[in-house]
């Protein structure tokens, strides 16, 4: 049986950041591969580079080396359009915080992404309206 690519690999990742007068590495040299179907856990301790890891991952952040595909595209090299049109096509964020928008009500916060999306208004009220019920 032939092995499929990974969805997502990182390859010998390294992020780096200034913390007052001295740098700090937070991701040394990681590796990982994440393959289609497949759930992942990202645990540690406070500061040991899980929000660091995650930004990376969502394409919010860049890496100081070392390389990030996703589906064979070079994450690295992609303008902010694509990064962006990626983030809005790839990724779901479920927040600590959840930094939900707080003029909105509960209907148009889920209504957010759809809206990115270029959803019409009509599809995207009764995608949010099911998504409310299913949920309870």
């Amino acid at each position: 049986m032939m092995m499929r690519e990974p969805l997502l690999k990182l390859k010998h990742v390294t992020c780096r950041f200034r913390s007052g007068a001295r740098d700090l590495t937070v991701l040394h040299e990681m590796t990982l591969s994440i393959h289609k179907g497949e759930f992942v856990a990202i645990v540690g301790p406070s500061g040991s580079g899980k929000s660091t890891l995650m930004q990376l991952i969502g394409c919010l952040d860049r890496a100081d080396s070392g390389s990030y595909q996703i589906d064979d595209r070079k994450v690295q090299t992609l303008s902010a359009e694509d990064l962006a049109r990626l983030r809005r096509e790839c990724f779901g964020f479920v927040f600590q915080q959840y930094h939900l928008i707080a003029h909105l009500g509960v209907l148009e916060n889920i209504e957010v992404l759809a809206i990115y999306r270029g959803m019409p208004r009509e599809p995207r009220r009764a995608r949010a309206l099911d998504l409310l019920v299913h949920l309870g």
